[in-house]
């Protein structure tokens, strides 16, 4: 039988995977998918194009080199000198980096904005937060990822907000909240939300600390929601995805007579 797929659908079909892979299992996703395409078709070439896409679209945080968990450089759209170069805006370098590894490589002195990243660096370890700024607007990334394959589960918390008609003591801010969590212990589960977060004035003395502030709130609503969602789906979810009726339309007999009766009759 020929095959269906064209070579370039096939690549596409596999980008497909690589691309929805949860946090911390894209390289192997990525060696399982080139397992089922034709040798040599998810050429390295094609796999790094894929792989900045990935890594970028959800604002992967690496550990810098010789640094504590707190200090972590964010990949992302923002921070992209070239395909391969990327900002840290808290050391204020230029760091080089692999997509295929996910490793940082090498550095180079670059300015950054610092007012608004002091104010971001009391965030819990092992994510990254950035802050970027031109003319007319400030974006702040702030990803976290937390894997532990052995124990068969992982998750990735981000967050994109957008500062604008920022005055000394007065903004807009909006953003969105994502999040994608994978568990696969005897099955394969994952979750993935987000919210929209619609602009809203920011004012304040320390501007920095007043939209830090938004951000705290507007994550605690969302894990506020998810321990909602669980506690909903645990009383009300699982009870409504319940049959009313058995596919026979007839309802169960609870009498134990009753079936006894008629596994008797069936016997004559």
């Amino acid at each position: 039988m020929a095959d269906v797929l064209s070579d370039a659908e096939k690549l596409n079909v596999a980008k497909g995977f690589l691309l929805a892979s949860p946090p911390g299992e894209v390289r192997d996703v990525s060696k399982d998918v080139a397992k089922l395409l034709p040798r040599g078709l998810l050429s390295d070439t094609a796999l790094r194009g894929i792989l900045h896409t990935y890594n970028v679209e959800n604002s992967l945080p690496v550990q810098i080199p010789n640094e504590d968990e707190s200090k972590r450089l964010v990949v992302c759209q923002e921070g992209e000198v070239d395909v391969g170069h990327y900002l840290d805006t808290h050391g204020r370098k230029v760091w080089g980096f692999d997509h295929v590894t996910q490793e940082i490589l090498a550095q180079d002195v670059q300015d950054a904005s610092a007012r608004f990243t002091s104010s971001l660096e009391p965030l819990p370890g092992r994510g990254g937060a950035a802050v970027f700024a031109t003319d007319s607007t400030i974006t702040i990334v702030l990803s976290t990822e937390r894997v532990s394959l052995r124990n068969f589960w992982s998750g990735r918390w981000k967050s994109k907000w957008t500062l604008t008609n920022v005055s000394p003591d007065a903004a807009t801010l909006a953003g969105r909240i994502d999040l994608h969590v994978h568990y696969f212990e005897d099955g394969n589960l994952q979750l993935q939300s987000h919210k929209d977060v619609a602009p809203v004035p920011v004012t304040g003395e320390s501007l920095a600390q007043a939209v830090l502030a938004v951000l705290r709130a507007e994550e605690h609503v969302v894990h506020s929601n998810l321990e909602d969602m669980y506690i909903n789906m645990t009383e009300e979810t699982f009870k409504e995805m319940r049959r009313v009726m058995p596919v026979t339309q007839t309802k169960m007999e609870w009498n134990l007579y009753a079936h006894r009766t008629a596994k008797d009759l069936s016997r004559k």
